[in-house]
């Protein structure tokens, strides 16, 4: 082999090692960037995952505020539905103390009927008595203002003895329920005696 020849190879040699470097070289910074877009990927979406977790967690959140809300909503409403069941069973009771109170009221006046009426006295205070405990109020209002939330005026009594507008007689009692009016008192109400035309 020639002394050219050897020189030429060992420049060829020396520039294929060169290109094969920079060939290196540009594969390793194609590499990098490569694997530094895969880390902006990575982190874009572990910020994405973020985002979604937090949001995520809000609804959750906001789910279950709801979800206690509703609950209380609902106990709410089974209380009123039970009490409505019970202002219902009072309501028809309301029959037998009305009876109750006219059987008393009819036998003041008969002979021998004094220990029936006091029986019947009996019962009727029991009855409202236990009716009371549970949340039934009578409404007599005989004396005082008329209320047309509460009473019911069946019919006016022109009077000068109390003001315009005075219940002067109940014909029946109203009653409320825990606060709920089942049935407006009967009334007769007061109005000023017209002066002779």
């Amino acid at each position: 082999m020639s002394k050219g020849t050897g020189e030429r190879k060992t420049k060829d040699d020396k520039k294929a090692v060169d290109k094969e470097q920079d060939l290196s070289a540009e594969s390793l910074d194609e590499a990098a960037v490569e694997v530094e877009q895969d880390i902006a990927s990575v982190e874009s979406r572990i910020e994405e995952l973020s985002k979604e977790n937090v949001e995520l967690l809000d609804g959750l959140l906001r789910l279950k505020a709801e979800f206690e809300n509703y609950r209380k909503r609902m106990l709410k409403e089974q209380t009123r539905i039970l009490d409505t069941a019970e202002a219902g069973l009072v309501k028809k009771l309301l029959r037998v103390i009305d009876n109750l109170e006219r059987a008393v009221g009819n036998s003041a006046g008969e002979s021998g009927a004094n220990g029936l009426r006091e029986g019947v006295e009996m019962v009727l205070g029991q009855m409202l008595e236990i009716l009371g405990k549970e949340g039934l109020e009578v409404i007599d209002p005989e004396g005082e203002a008329f209320d047309p939330e509460h009473h019911e005026a069946m019919m006016v009594v022109e009077t000068d003895q109390c003001p315009e507008g005075t219940v002067v007689e109940v014909t029946q009692k109203g009653y409320r329920f825990n606060g709920v009016l089942l049935r407006p008192a009967m009334v007769k109400v007061s109005c000023p005696v017209k002066s002779g035309e």
